[in-house]
This record gives C-alpha cells, sequence and structure tokens, in this order.
C-alpha cells in the first residue's frame, strides 16, 4: 500500500474551501534580519482570513471517507444518476481524485457524457454551481448543442475556486494548487491559458521533525494490517498518548490533508485514488483564470439558491429560495458534500436509499486558511515550506507556505485543519490572527 507520506505533501491542503473576511492592520517598522538572528516580527499589513464551515453553500473544505462498510463504493455511489434524471458530479463524487480540483473537473465532465447517453438531442439541462465541476459539465454539454442553463447561489462564480489578492498577488482561498501536473486535465487547460505556473517542492522546507516522521511511518506501516480498512480508524493503530513531535507530524499527515482528524478517517481514506505524477503547480497569476478560460461565454445565473429539486418522468423542476422555478429535462447536481450532509436542498421524491447512505459515509472535512502580508519577509526566503511545533498545542499553525519564495511578495500563508480549524472557525477574525502572531512571535524569536 502507499503510506500517508508518499501521497501527503503532494495533495496537501489543495482543496481547501473558504468564505473570507479580509482587513488591514496598522505597520510597524521591521527589517530583514540576518539568517541565525532574533528577527523582529512586525504586525500584518493586511490579512485574508477562510472560515468554510460557515459558508452556507459549503459547509466544509472537501470530502473523506468515514469509517462505514460502504468504503471507497460511497463516491461511486454519490455519483450514480438517480432516475436517469439527477446526475451527481463534485470531487466527492471523483474516486480516482476525490478532494482535489482536477477530480471536480474530471467529475464533470463524467457527469456531462452520463447525460449524453440518456439524453435527446437539444434538450435543457440545470446545473447547480459553478465550481470546476459544475463548468466542466456545462462546457461538455453546451459543445454538444445542449441547451444548459447554471445555478450558482453565490454572488460570485467558481464554487470552491475563489482568488483574491493580497500585497499584489493571488490568494487562493479555495483550491491552490494542481496537484500531480504530470497528464491532468488541470494541467491542459493551464496550458491553453498561456499562464505561468510554480513548481511546489515540499521537501524544501524548514522546521520539519524528521524522527517524528520516521516514528510516524513506522506506525502507517500498521495500516496495511487492518482486517478492515473501511471501518478500522487510522487513529487505531496510533499510540494513545503521542508525544508532542508526532502529534504534530500526524496533524501534518492527516488534518492538514484529509481536513480530519485521524479518528474520523477510515484507513481506506488513506489509499483510495489514483497515483499523482509530476511536480504540484501554484499558479502565480490565480486559479480562476483558469475557470475563465473553460467558461468562456457560458452565461451563469448567480444569487440563484436552490431549495428544492423535483424529478420523475417528465423532467424536472428546481425551485430557488423566492420561489421561483427552473423546467427542464435533466440536473446535474455539483454542490458540495457539506451542503448533501445538511439536507439543504430538498428532493421530490426522496432521493432513494442508497445515495442516502453514500452521503451519510462520507465526512465534511474543514481546512482553513490565513493569509497574512508583510512590511519585509522575517523569515527564510529561500524555502516553500516553514513547519513548526508549539510545544503546549502541536496542532496549532503548523504548516506555512512560504509566499515571497513563490509570489516574490512578504506574503505568509498557514493552515489548520480538522479540530483546530473547528475551533478556530468559531473565533473572531482579530483572535485568529493574535493566534497566528503568537505562533510566528515564538518560532522566531
Amino acid at each position: 500500500m502507499r503510506s500517508t507520506n508518499d501521497i501527503g505533501r503532494r495533495r496537501l491542503l489543495g482543496s481547501a474551501l473558504a468564505m473570507a473576511a479580509t482587513g488591514t492592520m496598522a505597520s510597524c517598522t521591521s527589517s530583514t534580519p540576518p539568517r541565525g538572528g532574533n528577527p523582529t516580527v512586525p504586525e500584518p499589513l493586511a490579512y485574508l482570513r477562510t472560515s468554510w464551515s460557515i459558508d452556507p453553500f459549503a459547509l466544509c473544505s472537501y470530502s473523506y471517507l468515514a469509517p462505514s462498510s460502504l468504503g471507497a463504493r460511497a463516491r461511486a455511489m454519490l455519483a450514480a444518476p438517480v432516475a436517469d434524471r439527477l446526475y451527481f458530479a463534485g470531487e466527492a463524487t471523483s474516486s480516482e481524485a476525490p478532494s482535489t480540483a482536477h477530480g471536480a473537473l474530471e467529475s464533470g465532465r463524467r457527469a456531462a457524457a452520463q447525460v449524453i447517453s440518456a439524453a435527446e438531442e437539444g434538450e435543457h439541462i440545470v446545473i447547480i454551481g459553478s465550481g470546476f465541476a459544475g463548468i466542466g459539465c456545462a462546457r461538455a454539454l453546451v459543445d454538444q448543442d445542449y441547451q444548459v442553463t447554471v445555478l450558482e447561489g453565490r454572488d460570485r462564480i467558481g464554487g470552491r475556486i475563489w482568488t483574491q489578492h493580497i500585497a499584489g498577488v493571488p490568494a487562493e482561498m479555495g483550491a491552490s494548487w494542481i496537484h500531480g501536473s504530470s497528464g491532468n486535465a488541470m494541467t491542459a487547460i493551464l496550458k491553453e491559458t498561456g499562464d505561468p505556473s510554480y513548481a511546489f517542492d515540499y521537501d524544501n522546507s524548514t522546521g520539519e521533525d524528521e524522527q517524528a516522521m520516521r516514528e510516524l511511518a513506522a506506525y502507517e506501516k500498521k495500516l496495511g494490517d487492518v482486517d478492515d480498512p473501511n471501518e478500522a480508524t487510522v487513529a487505531s493503530v496510533m499510540p494513545r498518548d503521542p508525544s508532542a513531535a508526532l502529534r504534530t507530524a500526524l496533524n501534518i499527515n492527516y488534518p492538514l490533508e484529509y481536513a480530519a482528524e485521524p479518528s474520523q478517517l477510515s484507513v481506506e481514506a488513506t489509499l483510495g485514488g489514483r497515483d499523482l505524477k509530476g511536480p504540484d503547480l501554484l499558479l502565480p497569476r490565480g486559479y480562476d483564470r483558469m475557470l475563465a478560460h473553460l467558461r468562456g461565454d457560458i452565461p451563469v445565473r448567480v444569487r440563484q439558491v436552490v431549495a428544492r429539486i423535483q424529478y420523475g418522468a417528465d423532467g424536472v423542476t428546481v425551485t430557488l429560495r423566492d420561489g421561483s422555478t427552473v423546467r427542464a429535462d435533466r440536473a446535474v447536481i455539483t454542490v458540495p458534500i457539506g451542503v448533501l450532509k445538511a439536507a439543504a436542498i430538498g428532493f421530490e421524491p426522496a432521493l432513494p436509499d442508497a445515495k442516502q447512505e453514500a452521503v451519510k459515509a462520507l465526512g465534511a472535512g474543514l481546512l482553513d486558511k490565513l493569509w497574512l502580508e508583510f512590511p519585509e519577509p522575517f523569515w527564510d526566503k529561500d524555502v516553500d515550506v516553514i513547519e513548526w511545533s508549539d510545544p503546549g498545542n502541536p496542532s496549532l499553525w503548523s504548516w506555512w507556505v512560504n509566499g515571497y519564495r513563490a509570489f516574490g511578495k512578504p506574503v505568509l500563508l498557514g493552515f489548520n485543519g480538522g479540530d483546530q480549524a473547528h475551533r478556530l472557525a468559531k473565533a473572531s477574525d482579530g483572535e485568529v490572527v493574535d493566534s497566528a502572531m503568537r505562533a510566528l512571535r515564538h518560532m522566531y524569536s
């Protein structure tokens, strides 16, 4: 089997979803310290924060496999059409590339192929959601001369692709990387745009506790020996009272990879998906440009909040929150797993039991980001990754991306996943920024 280390650090953090708060903070004088010195850590000039768990159009970051008898079959069950009228797409339906933007794109194209195989020429298809799954599906259908209506509940297009800016560089609030760029459908779109990319090197890091990672790897070898990887949790092979260093390693390899704790993840969750080949890429001009390129001139109706979907032999009726309706022959649903688990959209008749079981078996993970802009770098400008272990709280602010190396601007990007992300989701912007700053000042004191 592949260990988490083999596939981790590559798919890591790539499909976080977000609702952002933005702000500016007063600056103070700082200078770039010499290596090995005791730099003064200034106040940030600006920040961008995500909080996906309170975004009503996400209610999570991305899916994971929780312990269940279904195992990986849950994704295929979620992807299965219902009555040749309802089709499902999104990263949660991808068995080959779950929790990734390219998995979402592939799922949208797969749903389009399913529609085409069942539909008559020129039918009207309504697509719910305008992320890569929805736009990928719409593009495939429009190119085959189907009538398409894309509905998006937010006031912006993109779903879990959301590019904002800080310090003049793209701050990805959702997906950040193209994971496994060799042979990737997303890489093909990038080539069409002509945009540059930055090959991210997870091994070019500072602060990693190699001994703790080796200790974790020894425990991870036991994952291949569990009797039932569908029902067993990752935590079942881990020590009950890990050291602070091992807790940090666990956090980096699980909550920051799968957006869930080891106690929430089935062993099967660590085995799924195809191998990723080629370097992971960051996008110096932003992920949203690729989505716009794929979309072209396809219209998207924003602020269209879907409340109910009725389906039957004569087609589908989508009822919006304002009471208006959209009639179509078929519907493609691309909303996140968090929205499906919350039953935010009603279905008449109710979805089949197998579909509901699949929704129950998939977890709704949480991974949140904090972008910070500073007057100048006070950290090592030559690394891609900064790791740290807080002795008092080892899973808090343990993994950072150096935006200076990737984008040439003094920005840092910090992550929290799983339980830490849920705790911080309840905090104010100021409390989150203060928490991050305390960590940075301990790191560089």
